[in-house]
């Protein structure tokens, strides 16, 4: 009988000393200053809605702006259309030439105009783009060019499909009577992140400056391609500026103009914490201990986020090697 009131007691223990545990968690994960648990709570639904490998679904945004999300390939990108008067303007690449394809299937149901102007915005999954016609408007940052120029990758394209266009920071065009604003700030993502704002629609293609794919405290950052986490945030911010109501993220559902305020908060949030860290001399396993991230390598499992080690380690070189 002793012996099982001690194994009870036992049990009762390393209850109670998992459930401090978990709120030590929680309270690490803490919420930045001016988000609320109601927003925190929406973004981390997002989050949670989000299907490496879904059927393709084409949505009507605003006006004749459409998104189209999921398709043959996991963690295929988000693309979008727009349908002017005598043409079809493409936003972004699939991640192969045949959903690409898929694509174009859709708009053909919508209508007879052919995809005359494509935009891409960035320069990690510009594969599908071959399967757009012959001959039309490609339109990009002068950066992603660049990339293009040397990528070896498996997605390299042919020369024939290189961006004719490219745009430097800033750029106001009306494509088939649809007027749009190109806007490129600093290397975030990629170095040649292109933002695409359509003002009379109000809705904003963000690129993978804004995913559902990974966790609250990250976000998907190429040093590889010459991406910034600061470059990050002086992205997201000045898109907050922009008098927007819909921001189609890379991955995942849409976001609202307080979804991406949130994100910004987080990421600003451990940026300044990271920064007060660095200068105190701590090292990378410190800091992810104070942040409450593991410091053993993670490999995350098929179909899993990220862990958001993987931006703390970005921001902390970004950091180190600058000072």
């Amino acid at each position: 009988m002793n012996n099982l009131r001690r194994l009870g007691f036992c049990v009762a223990l390393i209850a109670v000393s998992i459930a401090a545990g978990n709120r030590a968690a929680a309270q690490q994960q803490h919420e930045p200053k001016g988000v609320s648990a109601k927003d925190v709570e929406k973004l981390q639904a997002l989050i949670d809605d989000y299907k490496r490998l879904e059927p393709l679904k084409v949505t009507k945004l605003n006006g004749d702006v459409y998104l189209a999300k999921g398709g043959r390939g996991g963690n295929d990108a988000n693309v979008g259309f727009v349908v002017g008067k005598s043409g079809v303007i493409f936003v972004d690449s699939k991640n192969s030439a045949d959903s690409e394809r898929d694509v174009l299937a859709e708009i053909a149901k919508i209508t007879p105009q052919p995809v005359n102007t494509a935009i891409i915005l960035h320069s990690d999954h510009e594969l599908g783009v071959t399967a757009l016609p012959a001959g039309l408007t490609i339109i990009a940052q002068e950066n992603t060019r660049k990339e293009m120029e040397v990528s070896t990758a498996r997605d390299a394209v042919p020369r024939d499909y290189f961006p004719a266009k490219t745009i430097d920071k800033e750029e106001t065009l009306t494509i088939d009577g649809v007027r749009v604003q190109l806007l490129h700030w600093a290397p975030a993502h990629t170095s040649g992140d292109l933002i695409v704002y359509f003002p009379d629609q109000k809705v904003v293609f963000t690129g993978d400056l804004i995913v559902t794919d990974f966790p609250l405290t990250a976000t998907q950052i190429h040093p590889e391609l010459h991406g910034s986490v600061a470059g990050w945030i002086e992205s997201v911010k000045e898109m907050l500026a922009l008098d927007a109501d819909t921001y189609v993220s890379g991955h995942g559902d849409p976001f609202t103009k307080s979804d991406v305020r949130t994100k910004l908060a987080f990421m600003e949030d451990k940026w300044d914490r990271m920064k007060t860290m660095v200068v105190q001399g701590k090292s990378l396993d410190e800091i992810k201990t104070a942040l409450g991230e593991s410091t053993v390598t993670q490999r995350n499992a098929p179909g899993s986020l990220p862990p958001p080690t993987v931006t703390t380690e970005v921001i902390y070189n970004e950091m180190t090697s600058n000072k």
